[in-house]
């Protein structure tokens, strides 16, 4: 596929989720991205010099990620959404944070801590995450899961949790310690960087993580906000990128932004700020670790860590898994290419077996043929037996490099 219709393939697919809004959107023009892509080059060309890229050119600086962060990026991780509510009003939050079910992970919903610890333990996670909603609305339900996936997988899993902040206590942060978290995770945005919460964490919690997103006009009180960070005792700070939701459009529709496409509807001034401030960061001398996680890292490698996941358990004699995380079989003359997936319930789009977790709950792992058998010549096939990969192949095989295009 060429680039134009890769292109025109994406508009198409936003155009279908925003219905008619996408017609209010004001996306970049040719100006606003020739604007743009000449500031993240010289940008990037900076900070080539003096950070670390990471995971195909999406993630920088990477010199000093927090464990979470080497857990997601080595594909081990697990997040689980202990519920669905919240008690903040973010205007950038993606849904609307009215979900009463039970908690859940990659479509999985587990109604037992043992049953999420026993689902860890089988496909062999490093790290969980436990995050909402908010989970301190709910903290009992928070803390019984972190007893239980840590008496079940041992001191080796990173234990981290996501919150706004607002429901901590010296108390419940003791809590949450000894029930085996090793990191915490704050949204500053929800409570306007005040950093009065985050600081009942420190020399409580070995790992303090601030997450947000880069909101635009935000910059200069984040500039500030990462001295007094680096003073508080925070280990580590997450910056990601403001992405449209049919949920969140009124709200940054309001905000004035440029839009671009992509896998996932963008804010263009959200991802300058973030290089900016990782810039900013190194430039000070400031000492607190920044990491730029863009959205073609959460996309690509995310996805393709849970299609890893399933493959693997599933992959036979004469079957590899590409680095996208896709299962390959070769035949004569042919090659063909599968996702495998871990299911509640069978689809019936394709075979599938039933495994059991120790405590008994069932699982599926189903096999979806994503290509018919394609044509291949012995000389390709030869070459993919070496890494060697055609072009027309590379979107089964390899994990697409670099920050997304703006268009």
């Amino acid at each position: 596929m060429t680039d134009a219709l890769y292109r025109e393939k994406l508009i198409n697919a936003n155009r279908r989720e925003y219905g008619r809004a996408y017609d209010l959107l004001p996306f970049a023009d040719e100006a606003a991205v020739a604007a743009a892509n000449h500031e993240r080059d010289e940008l990037l060309a900076w900070l080539g010099e003096h950070a670390r890229f990471g995971y195909a050119g999406t993630k920088v600086d990477c010199n000093r990620l927090s464990p979470g962060c080497q857990r997601c990026g080595e594909g081990s991780w697990s997040c689980l959404f202990i519920n669905g509510r919240c008690n903040g009003r973010c205007f950038y939050c993606p849904t609307s944070q009215e979900d009463d079910g039970p908690p859940v992970t990659n479509g999985l919903a587990f109604s037992a801590p043992e049953e999420y610890a026993d689902y860890v333990q089988r496909f062999g996670f490093r790290g969980v995450s436990i995050s909402g909603g908010e989970p301190l609305l709910t903290p009992q339900l928070t803390l019984a899961y972190l007893r239980a996936v840590r008496q079940r997988c041992g001191s080796d899993l990173h234990l981290w949790l996501y919150t706004n902040g607002t429901l901590l206590t010296k108390g419940l942060c003791q809590e949450l310690r000894e029930a085996g978290l090793d990191e915490i995770r704050f949204d500053l945005g929800a409570v306007r960087y005040h950093l009065k919460k985050l600081r009942l964490a420190v020399g409580v919690i070995p790992t303090v993580t601030v997450e947000i997103p880069a909101v635009p006009e935000d910059e200069l009180l984040m500039q500030r906000t990462m001295r007094e960070l680096a003073d508080a005792g925070c280990n580590h700070l997450n910056l990601h990128q403001l992405r449209l939701t049919p949920h969140n459009l009124p709200h940054l529709l309001e905000r004035n932004y440029t839009f671009v496409h992509g896998e996932k509807v963008t804010v263009l001034e959200s991802e300058l700020t973030a290089l900016r401030l990782v810039r900013y960061s190194i430039e000070q001398g400031i000492g607190l670790p920044v990491n730029y996680c863009s959205f073609p890292y959460k996309r690509r490698f995310q996805h393709a860590a849970a299609r890893r996941r399933a493959a693997l358990s599933v992959c036979g004699p004469g079957e590899q898994v590409t680095d996208s995380g896709y299962l390959r079989v070769l035949g004569e003359g042919t090659v063909q290419y599968s996702e495998a997936a871990i299911l509640q319930a069978p689809s019936m789009r394709g075979p599938f077996e039933k495994i059991m977790l120790q405590g008994g709950r069932p699982l599926y792992l189903e096999r979806q043929p994503l290509t018919p058998p394609l044509p291949v010549t012995e000389q390709e096939a030869a070459g993919l037996a070496r890494g060697e990969l055609p072009e027309r192949l590379k979107t089964w095989e390899l994990i697409t490099t670099g920050l997304a295009p703006y268009f």
